[in-house]
């Protein structure tokens, strides 16, 4: 068991942007430099959680409008995740279920899971980063046959705008989740676990356009899965992704639970668990709405990075902005 109480919880926090979004959005803007990118954002996403850190033992959100605005941001990532998690599972996994199926099923255990509050979170986390690392570590040496090192060639073939978008939506899609901390006591630097999930995510951007080349990469909406296509064991045992892939479940499972125990942790105590029964019924209609209407909610693929960064600023000002006051 990890004894740190939020390792394992970082680690998967993390990496919940990327299925789906993340890593088609760098392909279709960086092509195969989106590895360049990756890198870079992984020292940028450092340095944000550095002074993440470093701000939220200073500045706890105690006032009323704070938590406002925090549980706006722990409603619209819950509400982000659990469209990625609708759609991949529609696509991929469930394609003739009603999307009502997939849903109320989640939420359910969500609500279960918020029951006893985060340490519940962290404990189910720690068994689930065992089973994560060994699937990565099986998904490469899987995958490593396939491997073309001359589809990196030539490096750097997109002009230094795209590269610097690239790394900036890495680093917030990598760290804006890690700002559902907030509250939480965490251990003294969280730069290891992000470290860890940082580069699994590199690993994983490699891995996709050293197997499926340059031009695969960028006509793939979800370019993760269909890698994972080419893993066969002994040669003739095929679909080991639908195996495999469950690691990306894990990532949004457990932000969804994350994101749900701090709205419900916000929520007036006189019948919370009325009102967070109101509110995953509420969550539940807006992605039901979402995920039957899949086409007209793509456009939040392309400025996710640009809201989430947005809100991450907001949260920083409003912290300070109070604590100017105070002082």
């Amino acid at each position: 068991m990890i004894k740190n109480k939020t390792f394992s919880v970082s680690y998967f926090l993390g990496r919940a942007f990327f299925l789906g979004f993340g890593f088609s959005l760098l392909f279709k803007l960086l092509n195969k430099d989106a590895w360049i990118a990756s890198l870079l954002g992984i020292f940028l996403g450092c340095f944000i959680l550095w002074v993440f850190q470093k701000f939220k033992e200073k500045h706890s959100l105690s006032n009323v409008f704070q938590k406002s605005i925090f549980f706006l941001f722990n409603f619209f990532i819950f509400t982000q995740i659990l469209f990625i998690f609708e759609t991949f599972c529609s696509n991929f996994y469930l394609i003739k279920s009603p999307h009502i199926y997939i849903l109320l099923p989640l939420l359910y255990i969500i609500y279960r899971i918020t029951k006893n509050g985060f340490s519940t979170i962290s404990k189910v986390s720690d068994v689930l980063l065992p089973i994560s690392l060994v699937l990565a570590v099986s998904i490469s040496l899987g995958l490593f046959k396939d491997v073309h090192f001359d589809f990196f060639q030539p490096v750097f073939t997109e002009n230094v705008f795209s590269l610097a978008k690239g790394t900036l939506y890495f680093a917030i899609y990598s760290t804006a989740p890690y700002f559902l901390l907030w509250n939480e006591k965490t251990e003294k630097s969280l730069l290891k676990p992000y470290l860890l999930s940082s580069l699994t995510i590199l690993l994983a951007a490699v891995l996709m356009i050293a197997v499926l080349g340059p031009n695969l990469i960028q006509i793939y909406r979800y370019p993760e899965y269909m890698t994972l296509k080419k893993i066969k064991l002994f040669n003739f045992v095929e679909k080991v992704e639908n195996i495999v892939s469950i690691t990306w479940f894990f990532d949004l499972f457990i932000t969804l639970s994350v994101s749900g125990n701090n709205m419900k942790e916000l929520l007036p105590k006189k019948y919370k668990n009325f009102s967070f029964i109101g509110l995953l019924l509420l969550l539940f209609g807006v992605s039901l709405y979402g995920g039957t209407h899949y086409k007209d909610e793509l456009w939040i693929y392309l400025y996710l990075p640009i809201v989430l960064g947005i809100l991450m600023v907001v949260l920083f000002l409003v912290g300070f902005i109070r604590k100017k006051k105070e002082s």
